[in-house]
C-alpha cells in the first residue's frame, strides 16, 4: 500500500514539476532533480521561519501530535554532526560536507518537514535507525535557493534515531535549518551522545565526494559527501568528525584557501569569526595539495613554495588540537600532489615519532575518484588509522612546534572555475 502511495506521490510531484515550476523563495515541498539543476543568483530569506504543514500529510488524527522544534546551535537534544557549526541563536547553520543533525524521536507518523534555506542548489541526505530514507521517488533530498520546506515523507511509527545531512560541498553552497515539524515527540533524554574518537578531514573535492554520482556532467549533480571517503571512514570507525573541504582550493591557491577554510567556522558566511577548536581532534586527516599542484605553472607554485605552506600548515594543525593529536597526510588522489615536499615535511616535524603519518593512495584512473575508488580509499584509511592511532607518541612535534601561523590568514591566488579538468 504503501509503494502504491509513493507512487502516486511521486507521481503528482513530477506533474508539478513540469506543469507549474517553482519560483526562488516560493515555499513548496522539496522534490528530485531530474538531470543538472540550473543555477541562479541565491535569494536566502532569512527571515522567513514559518513551517508550512504539507497538505498531503496532516489529517485529523495526527494533528493532536503535530510539534514544532525551534533549531539552532543551542536546540536540547539534538546532536550537531560535522562539529564545525558556525554558532546562532536564530538557525542551525550546516555548511560543510556532511554536517547537519542527528535526534531521536516518538513518532505517530506522517511527513517529516524541515525548513530550510540554502544558498546555492543543493543535495540532502536522510536516514532513520541507520537505514537510508529515500525521497518519494528514491533520488537524495533537492533544495534550489532560497528558504523552502525539506520534507520527509512517511515516517514509521514508534521510537526512531534520525539522522539529516548536507552532502553538497561548502564552496558549492552553504545551508541552514530554522526549525522541524513532525507529529510526535522530541526525546531529548535520549539524544546522540558524543563518540569517544573525533576526527577531522582537511581536503578538496576528493573529500567532498566529487564524481562518485552521475556521470559528471555537473557538480550538483556528481557529488555526494556520504559517499566519500570521510564520512565512510567514520562511521568504519564509529567516530565524530568534521569534513573542512573546499573544492578547488589548496594552500597557496583559491578563495578562501585552506588555512583561512581550516581557521574560521564558516568563512564564505562570516569572515570574522575563527572555529574555536573548543573539541580537538584526536585524529586530522589531510588531503590537500592537488590543487597546488595542478595550477603550478598557472600560479607560478613551485615545490619549495608548497613545502613551506605545508609545513606552515602542519604546525596550526598542531597548535589548534595539541600534542595528543595524529596527523595523517594523504596524497597521490589525482596527481603528484608535491608527494616528495609532503613526504620531506612531514619529517621535518618529527614523522611517527612525532604522530605524523604520510599514506600514499592508488591514483584514480579517469579524474576525480569514483565510487569505487573512494571505497577502497575508505578501507585503506580506516585500516591504516585502527593500526596505528593508539601509537604511542615519543617525540616532540618539530622544530619550532610553538610557531603561530602568520597573522595575516590571506585567501590565496583565485583560480579560474570554469576549468573543472583540475577542480579537486
Amino acid at each position: 500500500m504503501r509503494r502504491w502511495i509513493v507512487l502516486l506521490l511521486a507521481g503528482l510531484m513530477v506533474f508539478g514539476l513540469f506543469g507549474c515550476g517553482t519560483k526562488d523563495g516560493e515555499d513548496s515541498a522539496t522534490g528530485d532533480s531530474a538531470g543538472q539543476p540550473e543555477e541562479s543568483t541565491p535569494t536566502t530569506t532569512e527571515a522567513d521561519t514559518n513551517t508550512d504543514p504539507d497538505p498531503s500529510d496532516p489529517t485529523d488524527d495526527l494533528k493532536q501530535y503535530e510539534h514544532t522544534v525551534v533549531l539552532n546551535s543551542g536546540t536540547e537534544g539534538i546532536k550537531i554532526l560535522g562539529e564545525r557549526s558556525l554558532e546562532s541563536s536564530t538557525q542551525l547553520n550546516c555548511d560543510w560536507t556532511c554536517s547537519g543533525l542527528e535526534f531521536v524521536i516518538d513518532c505517530k507518523g506522517g511527513n517529516l518537514t524541515l525548513r530550510t534555506s540554502t544558498t546555492d542548489p543543493c543535495y540532502f541526505r536522510v536516514w532513520v535507525d541507520g537505514e537510508a530514507w529515500e525521497n518519494t521517488d528514491g533520488s537524495l533530498y533537492y533544495m534550489i535557493n532560497g528558504t523552502k520546506n525539506l520534507v520527509v515523507p512517511d515516517m514509521p511509527v514508534g521510537e526512531h534515531t534520525v539522522r539529516v545531512l548536507k552532502v553538497t560541498g561548502y564552496t558549492l553552497a552553504r545551508a541552514h535549518f530554522y526549525s522541524m515539524t513532525f507529529y510526535g515527540s522530541l526525546l531529548a533524554d535520549k539524544a546522540p551522545q558524543d563518540n569517544e574518537l573525533y576526527i577531522e578531514f582537511v581536503g578538496d573535492s576528493i573529500s567532498c565526494g566529487w564524481g562518485v554520482i552521475g556521470d559528471h556532467a555537473g557538480a550538483y549533480t556528481d557529488q555526494d559527501g556520504a559517499q566519500a571517503y570521510p564520512y565512510l571512514v567514520a562511521e568504519a570507525l564509529e567516530a565524530d568528525y568534521a569534513v573542512t573541504a573546499l573544492s578547488g582550493q589548496g594552500l597557496l591557491m583559491g578563495n578562501p584557501g585552506m588555512t583561512k577554510g581550516y581557521l574560521y567556522g564558516s568563512p564564505l558566511r562570516d569572515s570574522e569569526t575563527e572555529y574555536g577548536f573548543e573539541r580537538k581532534a584526536d585524529i586530522v586527516v589531510i588531503n590537500i595539495g592537488t590543487n597546488d599542484y595542478g595550477y603550478r605553472e598557472q600560479y607560478g607554485i613551485d615545490e619549495a613554495a608548497f613545502k613551506e605552506a605545508y609545513l606552515d600548515f602542519l604546525k596550526t594543525v598542531y597548535r589548534k588540537n595539541g600534542a595528543n593529536c595524529k596527523i595523517y597526510c594523504l596524497y597521490n588522489s589525482m596527481n603528484d600532489t608535491f608527494a616528495q615536499a609532503i613526504l620531506e615535511a612531514c619529517e621535518e616535524v618529527g614523522g611517527e615519532a612525532a604522530g605524523v603519518y604520510t599514506l600514499e593512495l592508488e591514483r584514480a584512473a579517469s579524474g576525480h575518484p569514483t565510487l569505487e575508488e573512494q571505497n577502497a580509499y575508505a578501507w585503506k584509511i580506516t585500516a591504516y588509522l585502527n593500526e596505528t592511532k593508539d601509537n604511542e607518541i615519543t617525540e616532540d612535534f618539530g622544530p619550532d612546534s610553538g610557531m603561530l601561523e602568520s597573522e595575516e590568514h590571506g585567501t590565496g591566488m583565485e583560480v579560474d572555475w570554469s576549468d573543472d579538468d583540475w577542480i579537486a
